[in-house]
């Protein structure tokens, strides 16, 4: 591993650990046991940092999911596979959802840059997923709903979970193996709410 995967490596921990604001580039170096400078020479500053870090979170993701934007079939089982692909990275890393959610509140303009890859990437396969949708809930296939109520549903089921966890942890002094039984117990869940809510005409 070079010295510039290892700063990456490093950053990463530190920031899904600190935050963005408490993450210090000189503990990073000292970390990996470079100088401050050599950090810099790789990623300029804090941000750029940050953002490369961002990058490689997300684009496993976002490949999976384009990949799944590209399937035909039936509507509710593409909604509950888009969930557990969601939901399954972010077990991967547990503090990202916190991070992002942080971020984007102290600073949203770091998130632009993503608005607008997630906007290019989706857009397309929304609008025809959309009319996909239309015909599936006239065929009875699907509950009657829209686009937006899905998206919503999914990412609010897939992201939850992982909000709760540092106040599981922290305030009610849940252990990890707790808290790996809520999670799985939770992904369950999120896949039978799904088809519930999603599955045949509502009545």
């Amino acid at each position: 591993m070079t010295k510039e995967q290892q700063i990456l490596l490093a950053a990463e921990e530190e920031f899904l650990k600190n935050g963005y604001d408490a993450t210090s580039t000189a503990v990073i170096a000292r970390k990996v046991g470079v100088t401050h400078a050599m950090v810099n020479y790789y990623y300029r500053n804090k941000k750029q940092l940050f953002l490369k870090v961002l990058d490689v979170c997300t684009v496993e993701l976002l490949e999976k999911i384009k990949v799944l934007m590209r399937v035909d079939g039936n509507f509710v089982e593409l909604a509950a596979n888009t969930a557990a692909i969601l939901f399954d990275s972010f077990l991967a890393k547990r503090r990202l959802p916190f991070l992002l959610l942080d971020v984007a509140r102290t600073h949203p303009e770091f998130l632009e840059h993503y608005r607008e890859v997630v906007g290019t990437v989706c857009a397309e396969s929304i609008k025809r997923h959309s009319v996909y949708l239309e015909q599936q809930i006239l065929e009875g296939k699907v509950a009657d709903c829209t686009i937006n109520d899905v998206f919503n549903t999914v990412m609010s089921l897939a992201l939850a979970p992982f909000l709760n966890a540092p106040m599981l942890e922290n305030v009610l002094g849940m252990s990890e193996e707790e808290i790996e039984a809520y999670l799985k117990a939770h992904r369950a869940e999120m896949l039978k709410i799904i088809y519930a809510r999603y599955s045949g005409a509502q009545k």
